[in-house]
């Protein structure tokens, strides 16, 4: 208690402890300040650091900050006085990361982790929610993302638990600890290689660890460790499979462990518009001349990965032949300032302009417009270098839109193999290839046909 009392005076004396209380480091102390008992109430309230999560704790605080250690700092009135304007992290500050819904926990239910590397509603992100949802039926589930995004507020809603953790051992060890000691899980599944960090560190206890692979080796070495800590690895395609394929056999990997299953569509995006009505929504939204057109569309992150720069030089290749093509780009814009890829894109596009400054593609924000330009497209064009299996293809194919990829950077063939999808795979990067499919699937001199309808389902060229 001496120590305690001391530091309580080292508080008082510096007008720190009401402050200590405001922020929620320690409790309130049971008497006011003016009662001549205060130091000591307030040396109860320290005794509680490091024993309740819910209050500061010094051993994370020295474990986060190794030279606030080496200083011998005491470190609440490290934090209070400089940690905080530092940007320092206290366990405190974490706990406002977990979100708990008592409302949607049944005591029945065993417990469930899933994760996700990022709330983005992006391909692997919505994967790991719609998988959760499904989970959620016979399970409680914890649901984990490594960074705060849009389906955050979303899982708060439909899980007892999430928890946006990050990419810091330290501050992930705590999330982890606190799963532990409050719930019981034997099974953690992770939407994403991506996760690998929080992988390893789940590692070194008793949960069964199911790991989905979105990604090719090729861009994921990092990510490697999953092969020999994961239980079992769920592949999206056979091509997938097959970039792992040498890294699986080098670590000797039990076969039997590896598993190839196709994601399906989400369910958030089927179509809701006929064409034509689609087109013309379109056209209100974004002042665009559809008619007669051919809708080419593209989408995600404008990068170098998803191959935004191919997408740009098949709409000029267009705009040189027959007939009316328009070509527009679902994905929000890169800085013209960005030294990997928007610099390089920025200058791209300025200098494809034509004479009265215009450009051969429309760029349109990832927002509520997507579906209706997928309900409205005549032909979804994934010109990604590398694209396992993005989601916005699987969007097209539930629309019946006809799907042109670059044969071997996707995982696209193993669905069109099985009916499921109109695909046309040509070389990669083959701009010709690319302009003579959309040719051939170009509405200039087809008949009329029902809106819903208006491409052959199901088929497959290569």
């Amino acid at each position: 208690m001496a120590k305690e009392k001391k530091l309580a005076g080292i508080l008082v004396g510096l007008e720190l402890d009401e402050l200590a209380v405001k922020e929620k480091l320690i409790p309130s102390p049971e008497v006011g300040r003016s009662n001549p008992r205060y130091i000591d109430a307030l040396a109860a309230s320290l005794r509680v650091m490091d024993q309740d999560i819910r209050y500061f704790s010094k051993e994370f605080y020295f474990a986060s900050y190794p030279d606030i250690a080496a200083a011998q700092a005491e470190p609440l009135v490290h934090y209070l006085m400089h940690g905080r304007h530092e940007g320092r992290v206290t366990n405190v500050n974490l706990l406002d990361r977990i979100y708990l819904n008592d409302d949607v926990t049944i005591i029945e239910k065993p417990y469930i982790i899933v994760t996700v590397h990022e709330a983005s509603k992006t391909g692997a992100p919505i994967v790991g929610l719609d998988l959760a949802k499904e989970l959620s039926l016979t399970y409680n589930v914890i649901f984990v993302s490594m960074r705060d995004g849009p389906i955050i507020e979303v899982a708060r809603r439909l899980f007892p638990v999430v928890i946006v953790a990050g990419h810091n051992d330290g501050e992930n060890r705590f999330f982890l600890d606190y799963i532990e000691k409050n719930y019981t899980a034997n099974d953690a599944i992770f939407s994403s290689t991506v996760c690998y960090t929080l992988i390893q560190l789940m590692s070194c206890s008793d949960y069964r660890i199911t790991c989905l692979v979105h990604e090719f080796l090729e861009y994921m070495i990092p990510a490697r460790s999953v092969i020999y800590l994961c239980d079992l690895l769920v592949f999206s395609s056979r091509e997938l499979l097959k970039s792992w394929q040498y890294m699986l056999d080098d670590y000797m990997r039990d076969p039997e462990t590896n598993l190839v299953l196709q994601q399906p569509a989400s369910s958030t995006n089927v179509r809701v518009m006929a064409k034509e009505s689609a087109r013309a929504a379109v056209t209100a939204a974004t002042g665009l001349d559809l008619e007669g057109a051919t809708l080419v569309l593209g989408a995600g992150q404008i990068q170098i990965r998803k191959g935004t720069d191919i997408f740009l030089q098949v709409a000029n290749q267009l705009k040189r032949e027959t007939g009316k093509f328009v070509a527009i780009w679902i994905g929000e814009q890169v800085s013209e300032f960005d030294p990997a890829y928007g610099i390089w894109f920025h200058a791209q596009m300025e200098r494809s302009r034509d004479d009265a400054g215009a450009l051969s593609v429309y760029f349109e924000p990832a927002g509520p417009l997507y579906p209706v330009l997928m309900d409205a497209a005549d032909v979804f064009l994934v010109t990604s270098r590398l694209d396992p299996l993005p989601n916005v293809a699987l969007d097209a194919a539930i629309r019946d839109l006809p799907v042109i990829s670059f044969s071997g950077a996707t995982g696209l063939a193993d669905i069109a193999e099985q009916g499921r999808m109109n695909l046309v795979e040509v070389g990669i990067a083959a701009i010709d290839e690319v302009v003579s499919a959309i040719k051939s699937l170009s509405r200039h001199g087809e008949p009329d046909v029902d809106d819903t309808h208006a491409w052959p389902a199901n088929a497959s060229a290569k």
